[in-house]
């Protein structure tokens, strides 16, 4: 078959300052014999939601004889493109002040070119070729991508797919680099932070060798990791040889922030496999122009979230303690979320679009977070591949098992089924139907069958102070709760418990709390030291306002049901089990388990 003409892009900065880019893309004529649809993207794969990059591009113009003219549009993202027996320039600008891995964001010191937010594409002609250049940017600034470069400077994407899967990053950044396996990874750091780049470049090292040791090598001879450092920010999204990170600028005074950005790459960085190569049917190709709803975002996004802690455990670039933490912190999360009984992961997965993205104040409790709760999901799968094959197996197991049988073709819920039951011995439907279709509660138990670990639950005040657990004031205190959840500082309501003494009282989301018991509150902590005061068996008399209008309520005081966790090994683990723990974490069986009331 002929090759078919390249769309030829072209972009320019307008004004930098105020964060204005021009596109120019010439369109051949072979695809306008009978005219053309030309549509933005709606949304990004890798990120589910629909986004409307649209609202950021306007001015789109055909230029015809030298002049520019309008083009119909038929929708809020789609143009009419005339017939044409010659080639057809059309301009546009777009705004891009919005800095994260799924928005452009341009500015005098750099600039990031999200594809899925800035090209136009031929509606029945995703196939086709795309050049991508630039001109007029400031001289001193390089181009990273992971892209290819023709002889003349010009970035090649065989297809549209591949366009939107390879972000660019423009300015001064630090590019870093070190081959794996016959693979060149290169890093480019763009901002001003305070880390250690050399340290970062060699954990980034030392995770891709754990990933390529799972799979036995790397799909692709050139990776490309775009790291951007803002103040607060953070996030991640994954590309098929690259991937677009964000760190906070600042978060490096403590091991915890490298901690963080290594658990970060680690994720991003398996994605290239899971996602990416081994995905469902239906992410990919895809349809730009709406939602592409799936039920294996458990397994897409939940267990790469439990990867990564095997990757940076295996690395050695975080200690087990961190992790140990980490997990018991999800794990007491996940167990007091209302909506662990309300929504299953399969459920999660589909309605990401409607539902993750866009949270409201009853959210936490009618749903479930398939990256929170697919990440212990993902840990007790580990646990029971190991106790039925005997500790041959894990997760990490599974996920080869699936490269070898599939590569880069799709993998459906009935794939991993089988690669269950294949290395576990189990038939899978217990499993599914308790964890992944169904709302079971989790059970730890298989933690300890396979791993000799054992989560041990304490209640407020079991993890006060020795000198506060004798003062009998400081011990009611503790056990007391209403279910009324306050936003972080203000004494404002930002959730409550479904079947609680305050939801039984009439309090609702974003009613103010004036005042309890007679005492004037303004913050969070105030409200909650007030009603804390009668203690288990007491009630107290809540003043609060709701859209201006004032009222009370008499809120009674029960003993807490919450509780949190601690990840210890269990000192009468055996071989078997401390065999187990080293073959998944990569790490030596922890002799002594985390300390009471260590940091989290």
């Amino acid at each position: 078959m002929a090759r078919l003409a390249p769309i030829r892009a072209l972009l320019c900065p307008l004004d930098l300052a105020q964060h204005q880019f021009e596109v120019e893309l010439t369109i051949p004529a072979e695809a306008l014999a009978q005219g053309a649809v030309a549509a933005l993207p709606t949304w990004t794969p890798g990120s589910y939601l629909v986004r409307d990059y649209a609202r950021f591009v306007d001015r789109v113009r055909m230029l015809d004889e030298h002049r520019e003219r309008p083009l119909e549009k038929l929708d809020k993202q789609r143009w009419q493109l005339p017939a044409s027996a010659q080639d057809l320039k059309l301009r546009y600008r777009v705004y891009g002040n919005d800095l994260t891995v799924r928005t452009n964001h341009v500015d005098a010191t750099h600039a990031q070119i999200i594809p899925a937010a800035t090209f136009l594409y031929l509606e029945g002609q995703l196939h086709r070729a795309v050049e991508v250049r630039f001109q007029g940017f400031p001289e001193h600034w390089k181009v990273a991508s992971p892209l290819p470069q023709n002889h003349e400077g010009a970035y090649l994407a065989p297809d549209f797919d591949t366009l939107v899967d390879s972000p660019f990053e423009l300015g001064t950044f630090h590019l870093g680099s070190f081959k794996q396996g016959g693979t060149r990874f290169e890093l480019a750091f763009t901002g001003p932070h305070t880390g250690d780049e050399d340290r970062i470049l060699e954990a980034t090292r030392r995770i891709v060798e754990a990933a390529g040791a799972i799979f036995g090598g790397f799909p692709f001879k050139r990776y490309l990791f775009l790291l951007t450092f803002a103040p607060g920010l953070r996030g991640g999204l994954e590309h098929r040889d690259c991937t677009s990170l964000i760190a906070d600028s600042h978060g490096f005074g403590k091991p915890e922030g490298y901690y963080a950005l290594f658990q970060l790459v680690a994720h991003e960085f398996f994605h290239a496999w899971n996602v990416k190569r081994l995905h469902d049917p239906v992410l990919g190709p895809f349809d730009y122009g709406r939602e592409n709803p799936t039920k294996l975002l458990w397994f897409h996004e939940g267990f790469t979230a439990y990867m990564e802690h095997l990757l940076v455990l295996r690395a050695g670039v975080v200690p087990w303690s961190h992790t140990a933490r980490e997990l018991a912190r999800s794990w007491s999360d996940q167990v007091r979320r209302p909506g662990r009984t309300e929504q299953s992961l399969e459920e999660a997965s589909w309605d990401t679009w409607i539902r993750l993205y866009k949270p409201h104040e009853f959210s936490p409790n009618s749903t479930v977070s398939y990256y929170d709760k697919g990440e212990l999901v993902g840990w007790l799968m580990d646990a029971h591949l190991r106790e039925g094959s005997r500790g041959k197996a894990g997760l990490a197991e599974l996920f080869a098992l699936l490269w070898t049988r599939h590569g880069e073709g799709s993998v459906t819920d009935a794939d991993v089924r089988r690669a269950f039951q294949d290395l576990s011995g189990k038939a899978p439907g217990a499993f599914w139907n308790a964890y992944i279709s169904g709302c079971a509660e989790l059970e730890d138990a298989p933690l300890y069958w396979a791993f000799g670990l054992k989560l041990e639950a304490q209640a407020p005040w079991e993890s006060l102070a020795p000198e506060e657990q004798k003062d009998p004031i400081a011990l009611r205190r503790a056990r007391a709760w209403t279910g009324l959840v306050l936003a972080a500082s203000a004494a404002t309501v930002q959730n409550v418990i479904p079947g609680s003494p305050a939801a039984l009282a009439g309090l609702s989301f974003g009613m103010e709390i004036l005042a309890v018991d007679g005492w004037r509150t303004t913050t969070a902590s105030e409200v909650q030291r007030c009603l804390a005061e009668p203690g288990p068996g007491g009630s107290a008399k809540v003043l609060a306002a709701d859209r201006g209008r004032v009222f009370e309520a008499v809120v009674a005081v029960v003993d807490s049901p919450e509780r949190s966790h601690r990840l210890v090994p269990d000192p009468r683990a055996v071989a078997t089990q401390k065999a187990s723990f080293e073959a998944s974490f990569g790490q030596p069986w922890p002799l002594t388990p985390v300390k009471r009331g260590q940091r989290r």
